[in-house]
């Protein structure tokens, strides 16, 4: 194994399985070892090809990572009220001192906070150019391996765990919130979006098991079945059975937004096999799979249990989300152009919620809403911009690379990851979480990196397997 992959899977197994990587002892190391990762690669030799695509995906990065930074440069009160007034108002009522003794301050309200994620977004920004940069075949497949063999441990984690609860995690470690945890993960729903990303892109491995068999069997269902019993076939049925578990551990897991999320990959998921699986049995085999995957799911899961989850009346108000969204669009208006200061929602709600006064929120529950409350125009119109040039160049990748191959299944199920989980942040926020954030980086640099067909191309054919 490359060490590329080794070191990704060592850092993404770390953070999933540090409880998430939510501590500062496990995140420090995680966004450490991510610097150090990416810096390497970035040193590597490479050939031009791959330096334009490291610079095109680096200016927007650039720019969002400045733009955060901007919100840490100190400033004298005077200006900071003419920049952002809301801002100046309320460090005079949480400040000790603000307006008499502190001759500067940053345009964020807690500082300390925004430079916690300065650092986590530079730290990720760089491992992803690193491996966007320098992935290969070889370590995408070992990469998209060591993940699904990941998601196993952790899906058995939550499985046998929810089984046998007492309160703690791994059975000795008690979360401050009882009640929500799952496998490792101290929420229930971060830990089902973990899964939404790991799951789909096993199941995009999958596919391209079945499509690069199937293509060396001959004619028939009997040979088509005779296959299954081959040794290649041993870890397609693995890379099956993976998908499964994960599947069910969402379920088990009881996140709405974790099981909406899973529902909405499979769809995507079958959308992607009626169109480009080429020939009426690989997409019977593979569509049949997916019907399979559902109903043991949904039987596993049972159903009542499922539709009472959803009927109870906490749905129904969306667990108080609609009154911490309204909060957070009030929020994001008081402090239109710079924000609040990134990570620093939980400070701003100190003033500024409204709703169930007896707790105190200290996300949005929606990361869109998050960000335009936190980062204003100031980080949004960056984070924009990154998300754009992601989606186009997500899509010259799949124009480069031959259809109904394992490198395009592979690209499919990171995509349709990266959708899944952008569905869940609508209304939760997984991916502040170190550890779904980790595996969401390696998601991005999966569907960017070049196809090797593509960067060969001039020297001659290659294998499309």
């Amino acid at each position: 194994m490359s060490w590329r992959a080794t070191a990704t899977l060592l850092l993404t197994a770390w953070g999933a399985l540090a409880f998430g990587a939510v501590y500062p002892w496990a995140f420090v190391p995680l966004f450490i070892g991510c610097v150090a990762v990416g810096a390497v690669a970035l040193l590597q030799r490479s050939g031009a090809d791959r330096t334009d695509n490291t610079l095109a995906l680096a200016v927007p990065l650039v720019l969002l990572v400045a733009a955060i930074g901007i919100q840490l440069i100190p400033m004298s009160a005077r200006t900071i009220q003419w920049i952002s007034p809301e801002t100046d108002l309320f460090l005079r009522r949480y400040e000790v001192g603000y307006a008499t003794l502190v001759q500067s301050h940053p345009l964020s309200i807690r500082p300390r906070a925004t430079m916690v994620a300065l650092s986590a977004t530079g730290a990720l920004a760089i491992v992803f150019l690193g491996l966007a940069r320098t992935l290969d075949r070889k370590d995408t497949l070992q990469i998209v391996r060591g993940v699904t063999g990941l998601g196993v441990v952790l899906a058995l984690i939550g499985i046998v765990q929810h089984a046998l609860w007492n309160g703690k995690i791994y059975g000795f470690w008690t979360p401050v919130q009882t009640g929500l945890s799952f496998g490792p993960f101290v929420n229930r729903n971060h830990f089902a979006g973990w899964m939404l990303m790991a799951m789909p892109l096993a199941g995009g491995y999958f596919c391209g098991r079945v499509a690069r068999g199937m293509r060396r069997v001959k004619p028939g269902w009997r040979n088509r079945l005779l296959w299954f019993s081959s040794t290649e076939a041993s870890e397609t049925i693995f890379v099956g059975v993976a998908v499964l578990l994960m599947a069910l551990s969402v379920t088990l897991s009881t996140s709405r937004s974790g099981i909406l999320g899973l529902l909405a990959a499979v769809v995507i998921s079958g959308w992607f096999i009626a169109r480009r699986q080429i020939t009426a049995s690989r997409r019977a085999i593979v569509t049949a799979y997916l019907v399979f995957v559902l109903l043991i799911v949904v039987g596993w899961g049972r159903i009542d249990r499922l539709a009472a989850r959803f009927a109870d009346d906490d749905t129904v108000t969306f667990g108080n989300r609609a009154g911490i969204w309204t909060d957070s669009w009030h929020i994001a208006r008081q402090f239109p152009i710079v924000g609040t200061g990134l990570n620093t929602y939980g400070v701003s709600t100190l003033f500024y919620q409204t709703v169930d006064l007896e707790k105190h929120f200290t996300a949005a529950h929606s990361d869109y809403l998050q960000l335009l409350a936190e980062g204003g125009v100031l980080v949004s119109v960056p984070a924009l911009l990154v998300i754009l040039v992601l989606a186009w160049t997500v899509r010259r990748r799949f124009r480069e690379v031959a259809s109904d191959t394992t490198d395009y299944w592979i690209r499919v199920g990171a995509v349709t990851g990266i959708v899944a989980i952008a569905l869940q942040e609508v209304a939760d926020f997984s991916l502040q979480i170190p550890a779904n954030a980790m595996l969401l980086t390696v998601l991005l640099a999966l569907a960017v990196r070049r196809p090797t067909s593509a960067r060969r191309s001039a020297k001659g054919p290659t294998s499309n397997a």
